[in-house]
């Protein structure tokens, strides 16, 4: 029984730290856990951006995955700035002016590619986008 206790004590403990601020943290008037864009873990240090072009797609990998993939056919899991919103379900992105962008828009990203992190959709390097614009629609 003592080992139970010490146990659920732990585990208290645990999340209380995971949602007392920070990167992953919620505040304490919301007791919210928030994570970063596409729910990805990882530490904040990455490569210098570069320019990427392709097609939006999605993938019912884990419940539905969002996909960048460029001419060269390289698939590159996207991970979208604040503001944008993510509908894997409905197979589309909101930009944050509210627009709409379906899978097969053709869009032009700027970001880097995270080596520090990982994700369960497996498809691709993770892009970290910090500025995407839709080229078509």
């Amino acid at each position: 029984m003592r080992s139970a206790v010490i146990l659920v004590s732990v585990a208290v403990a645990c999340l209380a730290a995971c949602t007392s601020g920070g990167q992953g943290g919620g505040s304490a008037a919301d007791d919210s856990l928030s994570l970063p864009p596409s729910g990805l873990t990882g530490s904040d240090k990455l490569p210098a951006p570069q320019t990427f072009r392709g097609v939006l797609s999605f993938d019912a990998v884990e419940g539905g995955c969002v996909v960048l993939e460029t001419p060269d056919g390289r698939r590159y899991e996207m991970s979208f700035p604040d503001g944008w919103e993510v509908d894997r379900d409905g197979g589309r992105v909101r930009g944050p002016n509210g627009e709409d962008v379906p899978a097969g828009a053709t869009l032009e990203v700027t970001g880097s590619i995270a080596t520090d992190r990982s994700s369960i959709c497996q498809i691709g390097p993770i892009l970290v986008a910090t500025r995407v614009v839709v080229t078509t629609p």
